[in-house]
């Protein structure tokens, strides 16, 4: 590769990693921003996910993840139809699966329950959207829900051994569930 071919090369790659954020505080980044679950992994879980599974989804560069503890930092819960319901910090929303799959890493978990206990555990989370997000992480207060309460709240009484306030997403892959799926498997 002669010179000038090099130098473009770089240039192209240094200034294809370069993302600029207008608002709120005209934010430069630098670096590779692209996620790391791409489309086989995400084909791979639609094929496998099932209604009532948990999902767990983890960024590895977003500040947020080092105030959480454990490995995953966020937690939806799939009620079919290609959706989630999972509370953000806007407040409890359904979201397609394929925006949530934009992540560095995914794992899929499934309950070791009835059906018929999977499906009232989609209609409870169906029954939540819209109710407010818990900055408290108050796992006592029905009405507002952090990500990783809404699984707990909606399979009332499966994962009571997990606790009440401030469960980590990670919590969850040691709750006696099958993993379907973990990004770090996945070959």
């Amino acid at each position: 590769m002669n010179i000038k071919a090099r130098f473009t090369k770089l240039v192209v790659h240094v200034f294809g990693d370069i993302q600029f954020f207008k608002s709120p505080f005209h934010v430069i980044l630098w670096g590779d921003t692209h996620y790391r679950v791409k489309g086989p992994e995400i084909r791979h879980i639609l094929d496998t996910i099932q209604p009532g599974d948990i999902l767990l989804r983890r960024y590895h560069r977003y500040v947020s993840g080092w105030f959480i503890p454990g490995y995953y930092t966020h937690v939806a819960i799939y009620v079919g139809d290609g959706k989630i319901i999972h509370a953000t910090t806007h407040d409890v929303c359904d979201e397609d699966i394929l925006t949530f799959c934009r992540a560095d890493e995914i794992a899929v978990l499934r309950p070791k329950v009835t059906d018929e206990v999977k499906q009232i555990a989609v209609d409870m989370a169906k029954s939540i959207i819209g109710r407010e997000y818990d900055f408290l992480f108050d796992g006592n207060d029905d009405q507002r829900f952090y990500c990783s309460e809404v699984p707990k709240y909606c399979y009332s009484g499966v994962f009571d051994d997990i606790g009440s306030n401030k469960i980590p997403p990670d919590a969850y892959l040691n709750a006696g569930m099958e993993v379907i799926h973990e990004s770090k498997n996945f070959n």
